[in-house]
């Protein structure tokens, strides 16, 4: 049983993130570390008080705080920083780094940063001379921010210049570890969330789907060029290329095995060439799979074990990817579908909504998707909805819950960064009710990172390559 994350609040300003990406990195190195690090992006909702996060994130156990120019000047950092020291402890409970070329050392500094707040205070407080306080009473309250800054800020950054701070430099050689060790040591995570049986399983599996086709399964010793049978076996030899990173390889030689097979079979054999077909989809789909690094897999199933509610965040990555990162941690076969219509490979588990989407009944209309994913048929008029839902909600349960890998499926929904009616809470928790077992996928745009052995472009485009091939072959 995995402890609970150690959480850890982090203030930060935002300007000075987008140059920096600090806090991105962070996040990616608390998993590590069974910390749950919990910054205003994350851990706000759309229309939510802003000035309820910073209050909670000041009374935080662990505060980790990125002092910049920026920072020193945000009102909204300074309200953090200042509800940090005025609730006690501050000493033990933050972790200061200066993220800029900032000397906190430096006398001039402190004093351009204290005249800083005076001149706003005095500006602010000029401005409203004269004017009812009854009719400004949130600009008043502002004043007094201000001048609680400009009378506080001198002894802060005084108490944050004795402090001794590691360069953000040698921080990042580190891995941020002499702020992070003092947080949550590192551990070796990948003890108790290791898929090495699940793993194990699919090969299994992989070596039984070679057996099933004589033909095709030559032809891929003949396309890799193999003297003899390696002593692990066809199937070892081909997982053990991709762990070395030569699946765009190991996917042409499939697919050239494939095509001779039709071609030795000839056009007449029909349900020769559908059985080469399924066998060959069926290879491919186990292959995938030990693309995803063992070490990142370990983490992020780390981390979905700590998130509540079922939704899980994932790095920049296709439709198709999230299919195969998504079965890997479910532990069940993915299943990719290639779209005639967009020339796309598709996720066949899971929901993706199109940009632009638009609907009067965004919730019913999700619910018609995943109805056609899971049981394969349009959710008809005729049929009772809401027994079709139960139905639904009790087959994505049901086959989410099978022992055997074979008929194991996870079924996920992928929520929109961008403008999107699934953005709307509202419609999620509506969603989630219904269906309590669907998973929901968050992609953070722009945010990379190594999930995979050879890089998600070309695992997907010798993919997209392989399933062409199978479709031109299909039999009709």
């Amino acid at each position: 049983m995995a402890k609970n994350p150690v959480k850890v609040f982090v203030s930060y300003s935002w300007e000075e993130e987008k140059r920096t990406g600090v806090v991105d990195e962070l996040e990616r190195l608390c998993r590590q570390r069974n910390i749950q690090l919990i910054r205003d992006k994350n851990a706000m909702q759309h229309g939510e008080l802003i000035r309820d996060f910073m209050d909670r994130l000041s009374g935080g156990e662990h505060i980790i705080t990125l002092f910049s120019d920026a920072y020193f000047r945000s009102t909204w950092c300074m309200y953090e920083l200042l509800t940090m020291w005025q609730k006690g402890n501050f000493h033990s409970r933050t972790h200061p780094m200066v993220v800029d070329a900032i000397d906190l050392q430096n006398t001039d500094y402190r004093i351009a940063v204290t005249d800083f707040w005076k001149e706003k205070y005095e500006a602010t407080e000029s401005s409203l001379k004269g004017r009812d306080p009854a009719a400004f009473i949130d600009e008043h309250k502002r004043v007094k921010h201000y001048r609680d800054y400009y009378q506080d800020i001198n002894g802060l950054l005084n108490f944050a210049a004795e402090r001794l701070t590691t360069p953000l430099g040698q921080l990042k050689q580190q891995n941020y570890a002499p702020i992070l060790d003092k947080i949550s040591p590192l551990q070796d995570m990948t003890d108790g969330f290791s898929d090495d049986g699940f793993l194990q399983e699919i090969k299994a599996i992989l070596s039984q789907d070679l057996d099933k086709s004589e033909i095709l399964r030559d032809y891929i010793v003949k396309s890799c060029e193999l003297d003899v049978t390696p002593s692990g076996g066809l199937h070892g030899y081909m997982i053990e290329q991709c762990l070395q990173g030569e699946f765009v390889q190991i996917v042409q030689n499939l697919q050239s095995a494939f095509v001779d097979s039709c071609s030795s079979l000839g056009n007449a054999k029909v349900t020769e060439i559908r059985n080469l077909y399924q066998v060959a989809e069926s290879i491919l789909s186990k292959l995938v799979l030990f693309n995803v690094k063992n070490e990142w897999m370990a983490q992020y199933r780390q981390a979905c074990a700590q998130q509540d509610g079922g939704e899980y965040m994932l790095p920049d990555m296709s439709f198709a990817s999230v299919e195969v990162v998504v079965s890997r941690e479910a532990q069940t076969i993915p299943s990719l579908q290639y779209s005639h219509h967009d020339f796309n490979l598709q996720a066949a588990k899971g929901v993706n909504l199109e940009s632009g989407f638009r609907s009067n009944n965004v919730v019913r209309d999700i619910i018609r998707r995943l109805y056609v994913r899971v049981m394969n048929q349009e959710l008809s008029d005729q049929l009772n909805e809401e027994r079709a839902i139960d139905t639904l909600k009790r087959t994505i349960a049901q086959r989410k819950k099978q022992k055997n890998v074979k008929l194991r499926k996870n079924y996920f929904l992928l929520i929109p960064n961008a403008d999107s009616p699934l953005t709307d809470v509202a419609v999620q928790k509506k969603i989630k009710t219904l269906l309590p077992d669907l998973s929901f996928i968050r992609i953070k745009s722009g945010h990379h990172e190594e999930t995979f052995i050879v890089e998600d472009v070309d695992l997907m485009v010798a993919i997209s390559e392989f399933y062409k091939t199978l479709e031109e072959y299909k039999p009709q």
